[in-house]
């Protein structure tokens, strides 16, 4: 069984080759864990502007094939969990995190 331990620390040009020309895409389980309040001050297009115009501060290969990217907000850091494919990339899910992990 594949897990969610990162595996392989990924350098941001590499992560940034990868995200290139893909449709990035918003699965419904990323926003599951957010009430209906929470959807509407929170924007689908907040996670994708984060991918596309931020600057990661860590990227991980999960043994599971997935990516989890960090990046720095004022509060700590938001985790996002991407699985890319040929066409496209997709947020699974995302998590504010206080710390980055030690890896």
């Amino acid at each position: 069984m594949y897990t969610t331990k990162p595996i392989k620390k990924i350098n941001n040009h590499d992560f940034k080759k990868l995200l290139q020309e893909k449709e990035i895409l918003i699965s419904y389980h990323a926003l599951d864990h957010l009430s209906q309040g929470q959807r509407k001050v929170f924007k689908e297009e907040e996670l994708i502007h984060i991918l596309k115009k931020e600057v990661p501060r860590r990227t991980y290969l999960q043994q599971n094939g997935r990516f989890a990217v960090y990046y720095r907000k004022k509060d700590g850091y938001r985790k996002i969990i991407i699985k890319i494919e040929k066409q496209k990339a997709k947020i699974i899910t995302f998590m504010n995190n206080s710390e980055l992990p030690k890896k």
